[in-house]
């Protein structure tokens, strides 16, 4: 289950990292629901793993944790 953990947090860092530098609006639209639906699959393992967290930036903030090796 932490491969599933890990995998999930580094999608959506992914997707959170290209949303910051792209300037196109069309594409900014697409990785926007990407991040959406990454978002949501996340918050889903989150939870199957019993991880407690407030709010979408709380889980945001344990994602980029997650995806850089600190947790």
């Amino acid at each position: 289950m932490k491969a599933n953990l890990y995998h999930a947090a580094k999608k959506y860092v992914e997707v959170i990292k290209k949303i910051e530098k792209t300037p196109d609006p069309k594409e900014l639209r697409l990785l926007e629901e990407k991040r959406v639906e990454l978002h949501w699959k996340f918050i889903d393992v989150l939870k199957r793993q019993g991880i407690a967290f407030k709010d979408r930036d709380h889980a945001t903030r344990i994602a980029v944790r997650i995806a850089h090796g600190e947790l």
